[in-house]
């Protein structure tokens, strides 16, 4: 009788072992697969989130710029009133918020949009290229305009490198003046 209880008390002793064994193994593999899972997720989220970014990106950033006809040669700074702003003029020491599309003027090929991500961009007039400094002044906030800029007051034989502005160019500008400083 003593062996057969001794018996008892190693097989449920075994079965108690295999049990806590078996769970935390089971526990343990749960875990594993959790956060293989959420990794995984997370991965396939941001992969999506990318291609979502590059999608929208190519789709809503424009080639060319709308309603324009590319020209050979601009000779001299030039601007069209798309639509007269109604608050604060802008002057020449003025720090503006904008949003823009800058083309080349001989393709209308765009090279840089601001008005796509709806991200306004804020400078002072002072720093950036002449064709903006002599062509913005007198916008009033709301306004909008397209510039028609000539290579010698945009960025003349030497464009930021890899802006996709060839050397010499003209540029156009669509301009939207949100705020003014």
């Amino acid at each position: 009788m003593a062996t057969s209880k001794k018996s008892r008390i190693i097989a449920l002793s075994g079965a108690i072992l295999l049990l806590i064994t078996g769970s935390a193994l089971t526990i343990t593999v749960i875990i594993i697969l959790i956060e293989n899972s959420s990794s995984s997720s997370s991965s396939a989220i941001q992969s999506a989130k990318a291609t979502a970014q590059l999608k929208s990106k190519s789709a809503s950033t424009p080639t060319t710029l709308s309603n324009y006809t590319p020209q050979k040669n601009i000779t001299k700074l030039s601007y069209v009133d798309l639509k007269v702003g109604n608050g604060a003029v802008v002057t020449p020491s003025s720090t503006v918020t904008v949003l823009y599309t800058g083309a080349v003027a001989s393709t209308g090929k765009v090279f840089q949009s601001t008005k796509t991500t709806g991200k306004p961009v804020t400078f002072a007039l002072s720093q950036v290229i002449p064709g903006w400094q002599k062509g913005i002044p007198g916008m009033k906030v709301g306004g909008e305009r397209r510039l028609y800029i000539p290579a010698s007051l945009a960025y003349g034989a030497n464009p930021p490198q890899g802006s996709g502005i060839p050397a010499n160019a003209s540029l156009v500008f669509d301009v939207t003046v949100l705020a003014v400083k």
